[in-house]
């Protein structure tokens, strides 16, 4: 649960107490409290099907998706790129196809 738990605080900067850094979590899962974040941080709650850990672990699912779409996009920005320099005229319906891709990739693509 400390990896799901770091993932959901980020970084923890200077000027933060373990507490003000587990709140971070809260912040992001309204539906777990400090004190429920804090017992699974400290191994109080061990049960690894416990509603509070499915919980962040959903979570957490969320935010890797994110960065993996983002990942993507990225790859999906570079392949345009490099066909726009190469030859535009005859990458033509390859870098349409792409750049619909980049748009459903990012939710742009409202039609």
């Amino acid at each position: 649960m400390r990896r799901e738990i770091a993932i959901l605080a980020g970084p923890r900067e200077w000027d933060d107490t373990r507490a003000s850094w587990l709140d971070k979590v809260c912040d992001r899962v309204p539906t777990v409290t400090h004190r429920t974040v804090k017992a699974l941080w400290y191994g109080e709650i061990k049960d690894p099907d416990h509603w509070a850990a499915r919980e962040l672990r959903r979570a957490v699912e969320v935010i890797e998706a994110q960065r993996e779409a983002a990942a993507l996009a990225r790859q999906l920005e570079t392949i345009v790129t490099g066909l726009n320099v190469s030859d535009p005229d005859f990458h033509k319906p390859s870098i349409a196809a792409l750049v619909g891709a980049l748009r459903n990739l990012r939710g742009s693509d409202r039609t």
